[in-house]
């Protein structure tokens, strides 16, 4: 399921399955400590297509309307979150020799932000402007160009 679905249903959940299962409901921390293979998607219009929300939604686990926190101990970190998306997504589509990692000969699939992703508060994520985008190695999106 999409992660940023977590973000905007989360505070409707729980009337409909209770505080218990709806702090439960996508359990990356427990998944990924039992050695699941997490992957992501930004699967428009089934959810918000935006990767940066849903890495800030794994990582803090917050409802969009309230902020209110929701199963905070199946949060995760920003390395694992990225993962989710990259690699292992990658692996999830039978694709990981040729996508899902920067490495010579492989798609070259990615975008660069405006700020540095590691060092950023969670809640800023998904409001780092991408600045660059490549798909298959072309620059599809450029606002370093001059």
């Amino acid at each position: 399921m999409p992660r940023t679905r977590r973000w905007a249903v989360a505070d409707i959940e729980e009337q409909y399955v209770g505080p218990e299962r709806a702090a439960y409901e996508w359990p990356y921390r427990d998944a990924l400590d039992a050695g699941v293979r997490v992957t992501s998607g930004s699967d428009a219009p089934v959810t918000f297509p935006d990767w940066r929300q849903g890495i800030a939604t794994m990582m803090l686990r917050e409802a969009k309307g309230s902020g209110r926190v929701s199963g905070a101990d199946q949060r995760i970190r920003l390395a694992e979150a990225v993962r989710t998306y990259t690699a292992d997504a990658a692996w999830q589509d039978f694709a990981e020799s040729w996508k899902g990692s920067l490495e010579v000969g492989k798609a070259a699939d990615l975008c660069v932000l405006a700020g540095d992703l590691r060092a950023a508060d969670p809640h800023d994520i998904p409001h780092l402007p991408v600045v660059l985008t490549a798909v298959g190695g072309e620059v599809v999106h450029d606002e370093l160009a001059g």
